[in-house]
């Protein structure tokens, strides 16, 4: 039975990001697994249109036209919130492993309140990590963020893997969300900021025992 694990990268990364770049190599050791890092925003234009419900539907109709079964995600940061709001809404995924997650969209109700008043043509100019250049981002991905201001409950088994020291998304909201549901949720607290860059093989560990480890 083959298993398929897709990476869903953070904001303004890529399908090449650190995460993708180390694991792909790994995975061809083992064929029952195919591994897939994909991408949201392909060309700047896809990165200044994006939305979270954006990024779910593109998921899913990858999903659906690839006809991938035994699924389960490894979501980064924002890849997490979309990871786990498409396991919630469509279903067919097996597990979850979710790194420095976003689980909300908002972390306080001044952005909540920017948003619902934003023009969404509005643009903001953003450094892409991928692109190396500042792309203008539509007002449209903060006005969208407010369908995801609360976490969903696990719709799935959950491990997250999160930074102590990480400043972009505050560990505090996952010891919260493993505390709501602890039958469902694995919460691994590492001596990391956000980019958990120094804790990839922490990361390879939980993939082969969490994700690999129970199809074989």
């Amino acid at each position: 039975m083959l298993q398929n694990i897709i990476l869903l990268h953070g904001f303004a990364s890529s399908g090449n990001s650190t995460k993708a770049r180390f694991l792909r190599p790994k995975f061809e050791k083992y064929p029952n697994s195919s591994f897939h890092a994909f991408d949201f925003n392909p060309t700047p234009t896809d990165f200044e249109y994006m939305t979270v419900t954006g990024m779910i539907n593109r998921l899913r109709q990858t999903i659906v036209d690839r006809q991938l079964e035994n699924v389960s995600l490894i979501g980064s940061s924002m890849g997490a919130l979309v990871g786990l709001n498409y396991a919630h809404r469509y279903g067919g995924i097996d597990r979850l492993l979710l790194m420095a997650p976003a689980l909300s969209y908002f972390s306080g109700s001044r952005e909540e309140e920017v948003a619902r008043t934003l023009d969404p043509n509005q643009t903001e100019l953003v450094q892409h990590y991928a692109f190396e250049q500042k792309i203008p981002l539509r007002a449209e991905m903060d006005i969208d963020g407010l369908l995801y201001r609360v976490p969903v409950p696990p719709p799935v088994p959950i491990t997250i893997i999160h930074g102590r020291f990480d400043d972009v998304v505050p560990i505090a909201h996952s010891q919260k969300y493993a505390a709501q549901y602890p039958d469902h949720v694995n919460l691994i607290a590492v001596d990391a900021d956000h980019p958990l860059h120094d804790q990839l093989d922490v990361m390879w560990q939980q993939v082969q025992q969490y994700l690999i480890g129970r199809g074989e």
